[in-house]
């Protein structure tokens, strides 16, 4: 194996999972989630010569998730979930995504996190499980740092919601 093929997956493999639970939390369908992740992988292999070592591979990684994702929108004549950080929740859950999250969070949490939007769910993970900072996910996003600040704060205020005893 080539150098250049070993260190793309030495440094992005781990990340397929987290890929595909943003990528299912996107496109709210299993099948689509995979094909925004091969899709990913697959620009950013084509793309890895201009990957810099100073780069967060993570950002790096979702940017292109993101970029993927917003193709696909296009290409279908949607609005992109990401649209807007301030979207009230969702009915219907997307399907479950192989990850992570499913492994390490409470069931009531997840069933908590499944009712915000596509674009609170993902900026929860950039935050919190990723540990990206405001910056990585404004850049990650397309959004002003001021966004992501006021969509972070909305999307805690709605799970901690979502996640409090009592009639919803």
């Amino acid at each position: 194996m080539n150098a250049r093929r070993s260190r793309f997956e030495r440094l992005t493999l781990p990340l397929e999972r987290d890929l595909h639970y943003a990528a299912a939390a996107l496109a709210r369908n299993g099948e689509d989630a995979l094909d925004l992740v091969q899709e990913t992988y697959l620009r950013a292999y084509r793309a890895w010569d201009t990957y810099r070592t100073d780069q967060n591979i993570k950002g790096w990684m979702f940017t292109i998730l993101r970029h993927a994702y917003v193709d696909l929108c296009r290409r279908r004549r949607v609005e992109p979930a990401l649209a807007a950080l301030d979207a009230e929740r969702v009915e219907a859950p997307p399907e479950a995504a192989a990850g992570r999250l499913e492994d390490a969070l409470p069931d009531d949490l997840l069933r908590a996190l499944r009712t915000l939007s596509p674009a609170h769910q993902i900026i929860l993970q950039l935050a919190d499980i990723e540990r990206l900072s405001y910056r990585e996910i404004a850049d990650v996003l397309g959004c002003p740092l001021g966004s992501v600040m006021s969509g972070l704060h909305n999307a805690r205020t709605r799970l901690r919601d979502a996640l409090a005893p009592g009639p919803k």
